[in-house]
């Protein structure tokens, strides 16, 4: 694995466990404002997330797809809460770890890529 690839896996590594770190220590026990139960709201939130480590920490590349999909909701649900005064922490944060996730995710998938794409050009080259 190359280095630059392994700085992009790091990214979504930091971006998903950021974001899951965040919901919970925010909405258990940091949220000023609560209009539906604290467990409720976690469990919605970080449920998707959860469903992704597993594959982003073993560096799998359709996770990796799957977390540039589900980093975009998050980013929207960040610029939300950029509008609310009270929550603007939680929405700052929420955009910086779902754009880590939404840039390491597609920059790695993309290395991933050109690797593959490289490879059988090689692999004809060699048998010349």
């Amino acid at each position: 694995m190359t280095k630059i690839l392994w700085i992009w896996r790091s990214c979504v590594i930091i971006g998903l466990i950021g974001l899951i770190l965040l919901i919970v220590i925010w909405n258990g026990w940091l949220s000023p404002i609560q209009h539906i139960p604290r467990s409720v709201e976690i469990i919605i939130l970080v449920a998707p997330l959860l469903w992704l480590v597993r594959g982003v920490l073993y560096g799998r590349n359709s996770t990796q797809v799957y977390s540039i999909i589900l980093s975009l909701p998050y980013a929207i649900l960040g610029v939300w809460y950029l509008l609310s005064p009270v929550e603007i922490y939680y929405g700052v944060g929420l955009l910086i770890f779902s754009t880590l996730m939404y840039l390491g995710g597609f920059f790695s998938v993309k290395i991933v890529g050109s690797q593959a794409a490289l490879a059988p050009k090689q692999s004809v080259n060699q048998e010349k």
